[in-house]
């Protein structure tokens, strides 16, 4: 992978769709009378959107979800934490957007909830993980790593939310379920009181707390509950000394009817929002004062005020000596503007006037972010418009312009959860596949609904349609492939054109990889290939495949010996290293680059011919980086030197990517870099090219990135094959490398006889007949599959035929080669085991018959014969060895590994712990190649 200066600007976030609904107070209010802005986080992403403006900054900096914020006083300073392996807390500067702090939490659990000292001098943070412990951060000094004050939380309920006296930075308060406990580090230590609460001092249940506040200008705090109460703690009074954290309940008042979610204080209000979507103002008496219950978008989970306050007509405060309420009263209601957010994913900015008014859509406010409050399974950009569908187990589709950043069209599906869509070429329909195998088709243009069905029992995983839009194929969750036609209703002419299901086919034995439409050589009938984990790639024969006789076969290929295939795609583009180059005709060409792309588990890239034989053109080594490719993309932009195309790609964890074509496994053709914090559900490219889109699942975003291909810096200054020795053991310089360059002069040597008395030629080239051997030398042991594939490659690429003569090649191709075609990883003692366990090994003790085991050496997969076995054992064993008969009985795949194979570190941890796991996986018949079925 190139360095992160040559990749920087590759993919660029331009813009994120959703908002994190599962957090209270994700949603910070940074209007000041300067700005008219807010802060608010999803996914990994923190968001600065400007109202005015209507544009994003994005601040990125964290590698695990962000599941906590708190803002300054001044609204100057943002501080965000996330939660995973590596996690850390940023505080941000919101008017440079520029991280000004990194602290560490790696070794303090993580962070459930904190807050920032009105001084904004100091961070106060609650652990996630029981024991739970309360820490104090002075983040302005100049290296922090460890909090100056922390302490376990000792009570056994775990404590949700934390928020700092806004009048004192020694008090802080904190609330379970159950427990509130107030907190002072005065004394330079945490001290601590948590006030009893019972039903006989209320004569009523007090329900599960939610959040905690410290009301300013009193010593009053108090905390929210699940039943719509809010209780007040007031100072304890006695005549003994007490201390600021010593409170006791005062009393309990119902003020929502259902639970209170968020809970703070502006002004002389106290100001809740509840579950039922409404926002009140109380006075200190929690007596009503205002009350916003039109917004209509759903549970409230933040809420937050502009920093700008207008001036009062009139405040008259009164102080009650017996009981040390403050009141305020006043001609009329006045609060600053604020904004919420929602369980329903939204932020709605309220006027505060808007209480004061009789118009409804005044009083509902503006709504600013809209996004899914359910994972995002599947998105799709229309064919030639910049507009994006996005849709997941919400049960609401967006029709998203993402050149304007608006959300043109939302349709709602009652009990139905989206999991994959596909606009049709021709830009008319958008299908979309539910959970339990329901196929829905809309109109592209207005989302409404046009045909519906129901051909599966269990969830549609993907859709694909032909390119003349005259077909489109579906895959579900029961390795099915279903087929729908656009004819006359029944194939009766007079019956208006529509979809028809055609039938559904099992093919593959286990979950489908991919599905693609091409086109038929000299022609333009669609053909139709899926690719199943079962390593099978299965073509279906459109032509005969009516309603009647259902979906056939027209025949099915085994692809790989080992390896699973992680993604699948069809394409006419010339992805092969040079393979455009040596053909004379315009159809020549056409048919060789008429290409089936395989990506596989074991970070192999390979292209087949989309001809019957299946032929493996070429293996290149994938992207190394977060795991296998589940989705490749070819792109095409435009740039001074010409068109240029690209693969995007992503993988199932985290990372999204760019290749520059061809492939040719060149380490510094590829980059990626973490798109998402979990799970990456859909990928879609917009029809110039010009963007990419991700979705996240279940963190409810969506990524808007800009490609900007020519930023991909192969070029180093370097030889070519420098790129590849990099990622060899040890580079250019180790002990490797050195071994390598002796194994390919020795080859040399050894092609022109070791005992000849002849003066030697070394031309730095070998024949291509020592390229097996060399390989084995080096600890790659390819099948003769393996052998075949990479025979046919080079004969291709140098334009001869298989056998017709010698070729020569020189280190660079072997290199090349070598480094293409070997394992990413070693064989491990997992590998083995799962070898034998699927050869018929006792589960058990792991024990396998010895004449079993060697039977199926002789009769599964690749075959040796009686004398290759025997040459094999006395190879390993010596030659006092001269048959099976001489082993032992019964054989484990320990001692399979130690007394036959030779590996001495069997039991070592140090084996490469990612290898893949279908050793054993060779050994299975070879599936049956069928024409007609």
């Amino acid at each position: 992978m190139p360095d992160e200066d040559d990749v920087q600007g590759v993919l660029t976030l331009q813009w994120v769709f959703g908002l994190n609904k599962d957090e209270k107070g994700i949603v910070h209010n940074l209007s000041d009378g300067r700005r008219k802005a807010i802060f608010y986080y999803v996914g990994h992403t923190a968001v600065i959107y400007d109202i005015d403006t209507h544009k994003q900054r994005l601040l990125q900096g964290h590698r695990n979800p962000i599941i906590s914020s708190c803002m300054s006083n001044d609204r100057r300073y943002v501080v965000t934490a996330d939660l995973g392996e590596d996690s850390m807390m940023i505080v941000w500067d919101t008017y440079s957007f520029l991280p000004i702090k990194h602290i560490p939490l790696s070794n303090h659990d993580g962070v459930l909830d904190m807050d920032i000292a009105t001084d904004a001098m100091y961070i106060v943070t609650l652990s996630k993980d029981i024991p739970q412990s309360i820490a104090l951060w002075e983040w302005t000094a100049e290296d922090v790593t460890e909090p100056i004050l922390k302490a376990e939380v000792t009570a056994k309920d775990l404590q949700t939310c934390i928020r700092f006296n806004p009048e004192d930075n020694f008090l802080v308060v904190t609330n379970g379920l159950k427990r509130v406990i107030f907190w002072s580090w005065q004394e330079g230590t945490w001290k601590y009181y948590s006030p009893p609460i019972s039903i006989r001092d209320f004569k009523q249940p007090v329900g599960d707390f939610t959040q905690s506040v410290f009301i300013p200008g009193t010593e009053l705090a108090a905390t929210a509950t699940v039943d719509g109460d809010i209780c007040l703690w007031a100072q304890v009074r006695s005549e003994k000394k007490t201390k600021a954290t010593d409170k006791t309940a005062l009393k309990v008042v119902r003020v929502h009817n259902s639970a209170i979610n968020f809970l703070t204080c502006v002004g002389p209000y106290i100001v809740t929002g509840g579950v039922e979507g409404f926002v009140r103002f109380f006075d200190l008496q929690l007596r009503i004062v205002a009350w916003f219950e039109e917004l209509n978008g759903g549970p409230i989970i933040s809420i937050s005020f502009d920093r700008y306050e207008p001036p009062a007509k009139k405040k008259i405060l009164q102080v009650s000596d017996d009981d040390q309420i403050v009141q305020f009263t006043g001609d009329e209601f006045q609060a600053p503007d604020f904004v919420v957010s929602t369980a329903n994913a939204m932020v709605i900015d309220i006027p505060s006037p808007s209480f004061s008014t009789s118009d409804q859509e005044y009083q509902r406010g503006r709504l600013l972010v809209q996004g899914q409050d359910q994972p995002i399974m599947c998105i799709a950009a229309h064919p030639s418009l910049p507009r994006l569908a996005i849709a997941g187990y919400s049960g609401n589709l967006h029709l998203w312009e993402y050149s304007t950043k608006k959300v043109l069209l939302l349709s709602i599906f009652k009990n139905l959860l989206a999991h994959c869509m596909a606009f049709d070429p021709k830009a008319q329909y958008l299908a979309v596949g539910f959970t339990n195998g329901v196929v829905k088709i809309l109109d592209a243009n207005t989302l409404e609904e046009l045909q519906s069905f129901r051909t599966a029992r269990d969830c549609i995983l993907a859709i694909t349609f032909a390119h003349d839009s005259s077909l489109f194929a579906i895959t579900d969750a029961e390795s099915c492939v279903g087929l729908f036609r656009y004819t006359h209703r029944g194939q009766d002419p007079r019956k208006p054109i529509e979809w028809v299901y055609v039938g559904r086919h099992r093919a593959h034995r286990a979950p489908i990889t991919g599905v693609q439409f091409g086109i038929a050589p000299f022609g333009d009938a669609p053909r139709l290939i899926s690719v199943g984990e079962d390593k099978r790639m299965v073509e279906y024969n459109l032509l005969d495949s009516e309603i009647e006789n259902g979906l056939r076969l027209r025949c099915v290929h085994k692809i790989t010996q080992g390896a699973i295939p992680t993604a699948f795609l069809w394409t006419t583009s010339p992805l092969g290293a040079d393979r455009a180059k040596q053909f004379q005709s315009v159809e020549e060409r056409d048919r060789a680059q008429d290409l089936l792309v395989v990506a596989t588990n074991e970070y192999k890239v390979k292209l087949l011919s989309s001809e019957n034989s299946r032929q493996c053109v070429q293996t290149v080594l994938g992207p190394t980086y977060g795991g296998p490719i589940n989705k490749i993309m070819v792109i095409t932009q435009h740039s001074p030197v010409g068109a240029m195309q690209y693969a995007v790609y992503t993988t199932h964890e985290k990372v999204v990517g760019l290749i520059k074509l061809p492939l040719d496994g060149n380490p510094r053709k590829a980059m990626a870099l973490l798109a998402h914090p979990m799970e990456i559900s859909s990928a879609a490219v917009s029809y110039d090219g010009r963007y990419l889109f991700t979705s996240g699942g279940r963190d409810c975003c969506v990524n808007q990135w800009a490609i900007h291909g020519e930023q991909l810096k192969v070029h180093d200054g370097r030889p070519i094959v420098d790129h590849y020795i990099d990622v060899v053991e040890g580079g250019k310089n180790g002990d490797f490398m050195k071994e390598i360059i002796d194994y390919f002069y020795y080859a040399q040597i050894r092609s022109q006889g070791e005992e000849t008395t002849a003066k030697r030629k070394i031309e730095g080239k070998i024949p291509f007949t020592q390229v097996p051997n060399l390989m084995r030398a080096l600890g790659y042991y390819p099948s003769e599959k393996e052998i075949q594939n990479m025979t046919y490659e080079i004969y291709t690429r140098f334009g001869k035929v298989m056998g017709s003569e010698d070729i020569y090649i020189d280190f660079e191709t072997f290199i090349r080669l070598y480094v293409n075609h070997r394992p990413v990883f070693g064989i491990n003692k997992k590998n083995i085991e799962n070898a034998f366990s699927s050869i018929g090994a006792d589960p058990a003790s792991g024990v396998i018959d010895r004449d079993t085991l060697f039977n199926l050496l002789k009769t599964r997969g690749e075959a040796l014969h009686q004398l290759e076995i025997e040459s094999c054992l006395k190879s390993l064993l010596g030659e006092e060895v001269t048959s099976v008969e001489m082993l032992e009985e019964n054989i484990t795949a320990k001692a399979f590994a130690e007394n036959l194979l030779g590996f001495e570190d069997y039991e070592e941890s140090g084996w490469q712990e990612h290898a893949a796991e279908d050793v054993g996986d060779d050994f299975e018949e070879e599936e049956e190649e069928e024409d007609d079925m």
